[in-house]
């Protein structure tokens, strides 16, 4: 059945009713979808402010975490420096500890070494441009010990403008005369020596003859390079 026909069975009054009812329903239902579907929209946005509001949180606390491991890193970054540090500072002690003791039981033990006299502890540190402090001790390792005595001649061996130098004690402006020593178990020798600055030093020699009263016991020498002899600073 056609719509015109429709109408002519149910007259104007009745299909104009009819027509409303049915625009009435309509609106209705979409009114009623509408709402669904906004209901619809405010869970789904609801359900993602709720994810976001989790997401939030969980960055937060794993934000507050990875800040904490990196204090935590830190400390212990620190720690270990100091660890390091105070390890490396008893290994100085424990060796300066050590060498002593070496240095003791030559003194009091000779029967430990075979040589009757020797240069312990050479040391050189530089004062200015041209001069520096030389420290060593001098020790007899002679197990019946008796006064010796005698010259102990200094050489700094060096460079000067690509030729070979040397200086000698007594000899140059490096020190005025040799050292003069006279002991039964050690001297410690403490002197200054003057080095042009245009002199590059390689090695700092030792070389006496050995008495004990007049009577010549033996020669020694000995050879050090500077940089094992040149300390950074004086204690």
């Amino acid at each position: 059945m056609t719509t015109d026909q429709l109408k002519e069975v149910l007259g104007n009054y009745k299909w104009t009713l009819l027509v409303a009812l049915i625009m009435f329903a309509m609106v209705g239902f979409g009114y009623k979808l509408a709402r669904i579907i906004d209901e619809g929209d405010s869970k789904k946005v609801q359900a993602q402010q709720e994810t976001i509001a989790i997401l939030s949180e969980e960055n937060h606390a794993l934000t507050t975490k990875v800040n904490q491991l990196e204090v935590a890193m830190e400390l212990a970054t620190l720690e270990t420096e100091s660890i390091t540090n105070t390890l490396g500072e008893q290994k100085k002690e424990l060796e300066a500890q050590q060498e002593l003791l070496s240095f003791y039981e030559r003194v009091v033990a000779p029967e430990k070494t075979d040589e009757g006299f020797a240069i312990e502890g050479v040391e050189v540190f530089k004062l200015s441009d041209n001069t520096y402090q030389l420290r060593l001790v001098l020790l007899q390792s002679k197990q019946q010990k008796a006064v010796i005595n005698g010259s102990l001649d200094i050489s700094v061996v060096g460079q000067r403008n690509g030729q070979a130098i040397t200086l000698r004690s007594g000899e140059s402006s490096l020190l005025a005369e040799d050292i003069k020593y006279r002991f039964r178990f050690f001297q410690a020798v403490n002197v200054t020596l003057t080095i042009d600055e245009d002199i590059n030093p390689e090695s700092i020699a030792f070389s006496t003859t050995v008495y004990q009263y007049k009577t010549r016991k033996g020669n020694y020498e000995i050879s050090v390079p500077w940089n094992e002899a040149l300390s950074v600073e004086i204690e």
